[in-house]
Order: structure tokens, then sequence, then C-alpha cells
């Protein structure tokens, strides 16, 4: 069933619920919503221009359907039964102004799905000299940023730049990104579904952002939970995101977000997005708080995506294939069932 409304929304960023996806004023952004099952789905993707909204939902479904089947014989029917309830926020198009050809990514995605466990080669890889120092590095940046701004390559450089641009809320570019994100959920909220929040990589703080606001800046008290969240590759634990996430100024409950019931926090080895991989360090206060009921970090994940850069184990399909993420997500089905 489709539904036809106007959301509010803030200036310069209209969106319009039609057929099914999310379209905004100058083809800002798309996010595929429909209101035909009791459980949602909401994935926040990490930063660099990706694909077409539609074509990208499309690609990270049948990642995760093979990836269901692998992990639940079974399960991809449920899957297939509540196909239209991922939301994909398309926020990258807003932020960078083009699209990434889909062309680029589809040969590492029919690699993944034709070898979905990595190879000899590819743990040797990620587990290289080379990737470790990568990873080192980035570590020691982020604890002395003085030197950290000497020694970054141009790469981490214009990604951190970038991620100032977010977290500094430049000409208003990080309310109306987490403003898609909490739309998405009051309207899953409003339907009753049950929600499943994905946030990979920079779009885990962009979703964690939107639950610290909707916990203690909305208009009227949260209207439910997110059952379950998901972290892939995400940089929450570093001081260069921790330190300008909403809500670190202040102290106890006000700290962190109150709606989020589970929290699963997903690392693969060589990833050097997520060089500090644990979680639960920096935010197992929850826990003690009453906030959250469960806060897991699994830091031991091989994943393999090769695309047109090669081998990256940050990559969100290689997340979405991994048998351990998969087989939580099945888990999920069969608790909201």
């Amino acid at each position: 069933m489709c539904r036809y409304r106007t959301a509010y929304s803030p200036s310069r960023l209209k969106h319009f619920l039609i057929r099914g996806h999310y379209i905004a004023d100058r083809g800002l952004t798309q996010a595929v919503f429909r209101s035909v099952t009791d459980r949602s789905i909401i994935f926040v993707p990490g930063m660099r221009p990706k694909p077409m909204s539609e074509a990208h939902r499309d690609q990270l479904c049948r990642v995760l359907a093979a990836a269901l089947e692998r992990a639940r014989p079974g399960c991809v029917a449920t899957l297939s039964a509540n196909a239209e309830c991922l939301t994909l926020i398309s926020w990258t198009y807003r932020f960078y102004d083009h699209h990434r050809d889909i062309g680029l990514d589809l040969p590492g995605i029919e690699q993944l799905l034709t070898q979905p466990e990595p190879s000899v080669a590819d743990r040797r890889e990620i587990d290289s000299v080379s990737w470790r120092l990568a990873r080192f590095w980035r570590w020691v940046g982020d604890t002395l940023p003085m030197l950290g701004r000497l020694i970054a390559k141009p790469d981490l450089r214009r990604a951190m730049l970038e991620a100032v641009r977010y977290q500094h809320n430049e000409e208003g570019i990080g309310s109306e990104i987490r403003h898609m994100v909490k739309d998405a959920i009051e309207t899953a909220w409003a339907q009753r579904q049950h929600i499943l929040m994905i946030g990979h990589s920079l779009g885990s703080v962009i979703a964690y952002d939107a639950m610290w606001e909707l916990s203690h800046e909305a208009r009227h008290p949260p209207a439910g939970t997110i059952d379950l969240f998901m972290t892939f590759g995400s940089p929450l634990a570093t001081r260069f995101i921790r330190g300008r996430l909403r809500g670190q100024r202040r102290s106890g409950r006000t700290r962190y977000p109150t709606i989020i019931r589970h929290w699963e926090n997903y690392a693969a080895r060589g990833d050097t997005t997520a060089f500090r991989p644990r979680l639960r360090p920096c935010y197992g206060e929850m826990l003690k708080l009453g906030q959250l009921e469960s806060l897991t970090d699994h830091i031991d994940l091989y994943t393999h995506f090769r695309g047109d850069g090669g081998l990256n184990p940050h990559e969100a399909y290689g997340y979405l294939n991994h048998p351990a993420i998969a087989g939580r997500i099945a888990a999920w089905f069969d608790e909201t069932s």
C-alpha cells in the first residue's frame, strides 16, 4: 500500500512520499519507504557518494538476502515477504551533489555472491603489516591530534573535513540529514513497527545523533523504541568523533540516547575507519544507567569486498554478507514475528 503525504522538513528540503519513495526537491535524496509490514529496517550509509537510491537499495537487499539464506536457510522467504520494510536514508546526494555509478560496485558484488567466504589471500592481505600500520597510524593521529594533522594522507584529511562539515552543521547540513532519519523513525512508530536501525561508518554517527535528538529535543516524548541498533565499521569510539557527538557535553541520562534497547557493534579486521573497534568502553555507562539492555562488540570479523579500489574491509556490502551479521538480522526477524 502506498501513502501519499507531505512530510515536515527544514528549510530547503521538502520531502514527499510518492509511490513508496522519499523524493526531495531538486532530487536531493531518495529513501525507499513503504508501510506494508510491522517491521522497519532503517539503513543509514556512510560517507562518499552512493549510487542512486533504488539501485543502491536493490543491491543491498540482494547481498543481504543471499547472506540470510546461507546463515538461516528459509529466512530469505521472511525477507521477501517483508521486502518493502527497508528504508534507505540516501543522504549522500544532498552532501556531495552527485551519485556514484552503480556499475562500479557490480563486479565486486558478483564476486561476493560467488565467493561469500574470504580466501586465504584475502585474510593474508587483511592481516598484513601494511594494513596493521595503517590502523596504527590512525590511532596515533586520533590520540595525538596535532601529530595526526601532520601525518594524515589526503584521503584521510578529506574524510575528516567531511565529518567536521556534518558535525559542525555547516549551512544546516547536519540538521537536514538527521531530519531524514528522525522522520523515518517517527513514521515507523506511527505505524507501530518494530525497528532495526543499521548505521554504517559515518552513518552510525548520524543515526546516533538522530536518536539522541528524538530522546531529548523532540517536542513530544518518544513514541517508541529502537529494538536493535547495529553499527558496522563505526568511528563512534574515536576521540575525533566522540567530542562532537550530540549530548557529549551533558552528563547522566541526558548524555546518551534513551530509545535503544539492544546495540550490536561490528568492526572488521583491517577496517581503518573502525580503528578503535570497541564501543562498550565508551558507551557502557548506558547499561549502568538502564538505558540499554545489551551492548556487544564483535571485532574479529573478516569482510572481503573487492571494489574498483581493491580489497575494502570497510565496505557495507561486505558487512551485510557476513554470516554473524546476517544471523543477527535473522534472529531479529524471529524476535519480532
